[in-house]
């Protein structure tokens, strides 16, 4: 039988997304990712025949990596939903090469940026909730999440790129603020109909 590979599939992976997060992705190369595990090139490509076969692998687990931190945030406290956004900015704020790959890399490949909101995995969940927390319809609830999180994102993505900062209690007040108006002109606009 043959010997058991010493360096396995997760070991390149993990290398490669420390290589990612201290340089970020255009780092990530077979060179690079066997001086990190301190080996050949060849353990890499046994596992990976080609580096875009990795590049796709770290995306998946960088993906992983944010949606855990999404749902554990989604299921704390008493308003999941204000804890997702506080979750995104605060992964925005300690992953910002990971944030940079994810949503600011070309990405996200919706044609409209309303699309954008409600195309990721978990979404439709969490449109349901807001729905449930506040007596909205569907599309009330899709508008008042494409909302917040256009807010949460343009806080994140200034803080995932420039020397900006803002603590949890900040971005907290200014998010509730948004949530608030956001849901009083929705229920307005619903009065209307």
């Amino acid at each position: 039988m043959p010997p058991k590979p010493k360096v396995t599939r997760e070991l390149v992976l993990e290398a490669a997304l420390e290589l990612v997060r201290e340089e970020g992705m255009n780092a990530v190369n077979a060179r690079n990712v066997a001086k990190k595990l301190g080996t050949s090139t060849q353990p890499i490509f046994s596992h990976f025949p080609s580096m875009e076969e990795l590049k796709e692998a770290i995306c998946v687990y960088a993906e992983h990596l944010y949606n855990t931190a999404m749902l554990e945030a989604m299921k704390s406290g008493s308003n999941g939903f204000l804890a997702m956004g506080l979750a995104y900015i605060r992964f925005a704020r300690t992953e910002k090469r990971l944030f940079h790959l994810l949503f600011m890399s070309g990405r996200l490949q919706q044609e409209k940026v309303s699309d954008i909101a409600g195309a990721n995995e978990g979404d439709e969940q969490v449109i349901a909730m807001i729905g449930s927390m506040t007596g909205l319809s569907v599309g009330q609830a899709r508008k008042l999440y494409a909302g917040i999180w256009f807010t949460t994102h343009g806080i994140a993505s200034l803080l995932a790129t420039n020397g900006s900062s803002m603590d949890d209690e900040e971005a907290q007040a200014v998010l509730g603020r948004v949530f608030k108006g956001l849901l009083i002109t929705l229920k307005k606009e619903g009065e209307e109909l």
